[in-house]
């Protein structure tokens, strides 16, 4: 991930413009050149009716609509499960990153699935009717459509016979004017109805999915719950967590243990605001930890590269830098990048703490080494990382 992720620059992403999109636009622009072509047939010569073959037009692009629409249903996830992304992606550590491999592949050789099945989501299921007939229905054409391709020739033609009469002119140009519209209208139509179904009905659907599967998930137990108030607990078990884990870690420094725990039981709003640069190329997999950091009035500065964390930590003054271990620079990966991070700071900085936040893999390979560079706390845990940091700042 280069340093111009978006995780790292949010006010520029929320203030930047949002882009029209061209397609409708162009897609309609196509559809009036064609009308206009037709009228302009009605105008000049060969002078035919204009309103019978405005008609005919229509009706042949709403005919390739339809078929387009067909083909171009979304499907949909099977009924009651959910797509999550996988335990490594979700926790706050750099497991797939750090040692490059899936770190959930089962003994007998089958990899964990991504699908999380949540039982029956409340208050409703969703009706995938209209994907089923979808399907069925363009099977039927499409095997029908390679059945007769053969005689698809003559039934244009015979539809062009039928067709020309109504144009009111000589019947070799009305036949090769309907001919026009039928492959214009109908290839055009098709290409409206699949794209504009394929793009905006994904996006409606996918927004109904979400509001109708994530409204609230069942537990092991039958109990469903609403994700907010999930969140809401889980929120409240990782503060119990972190204060317990906090006190666990005062024990080995009795010296500032009184002010450090006095401070810990002080309101968010009377901590003395702190500035802490995360250094890790992968930046969503922290996003639960940072708001957890910034709910202690703690301000966390995101990198994603050692060249983008030194540049900032010559423009602010940082209390702390937090690394991960394995890491992409310059297109290349690094499984010691967070010693040669280590390294470099506490070089330019020797008074600023360092923290590595890596996989039990790499602090294995390479934690004696971070040590040894000047690291001043290790660990795979979310809950003892954030414990250290109240404990490293205060």
């Amino acid at each position: 991930m280069q340093p111009t992720d978006r995780a790292s620059k949010p006010a520029r992403n929320a203030g930047a413009p949002r882009k029209r999109d061209a397609l409708p636009y162009i897609l309609l622009f196509i559809l009036l050149a064609g009308m206009l072509a037709v009228l302009a047939g009605a105008v000049l010569p060969p002078h035919y009716q204009a309103v019978p073959a405005l008609l005919w037009s229509l009706g042949f692009c709403v005919s390739g609509m339809l078929l387009g629409f067909l083909f171009g249903i979304p499907r949909t996830l099977p009924s009651g499960t959910a797509n999550v992304a996988a335990p490594d992606e979700r926790n706050g550590k750099g497991r797939a990153m750090d040692d490059g491999a899936p770190a959930n592949t089962e003994p007998n050789g089958n990899a964990a699935s991504n699908t999380l099945f949540l039982g029956t989501p409340a208050p409703m299921e969703i009706n995938s009717n209209l994907v089923e007939v979808s399907d069925w229905l363009t099977k039927i054409i499409v095997g029908v459509g390679l059945i007769e391709l053969k005689s698809l020739p003559g039934s244009a033609r015979s539809m062009a016979a039928f067709i020309a009469p109504s144009l009111a002119t000589d019947m070799a140009t009305g036949t090769a004017v309907v001919g026009a519209i039928m492959l214009f209208f109908s290839v055009h139509g098709f290409l409206i109805g699949y794209l504009l179904t394929r793009i905006y009905l994904s996006i409606m659907i996918k927004r109904a999915d979400t509001l109708v599967k994530y409204a609230s998930v069942r537990l092991e137990s039958g109990k469903e719950i609403e994700v907010a108030e999930l969140s809401r607990l889980q929120q409240k078990s990782l503060d119990d967590m972190q204060e317990a884990v906090t006190q666990l870690l005062l024990a080995h420094s009795p010296g500032g243990a009184p002010a450090v725990a006095a401070m810990a039981g002080m309101p968010t709003a009377q901590k003395p605001a702190s500035l802490v640069l995360w250094l890790d190329d992968h930046p969503r997999n922290n996003t639960l930890l940072v708001e957890q950091l910034e709910r202690e009035n703690i301000k966390v500065d995101l990198a994603t590269s050692m060249r983008q964390a030194l540049t900032m930590l010559q423009q602010k003054h940082y209390a702390l830098l937090i690394t991960d271990m394995a890491r992409v620079e310059n297109g290349r990966r690094i499984k010691d990048a967070g010693v040669r991070t280590v390294r470099e700071v506490h070089l330019a900085q020797p008074e600023l703490p360092i923290i590595v936040y890596c996989s039990k893999d790499t602090i294995a390979s390479y934690g004696t080494e971070a040590e040894a560079a000047g690291a001043r706390f290790i660990t795979t845990s979310g809950t003892s990382l954030l414990a250290s940091v109240n404990k490293l700042l205060q």
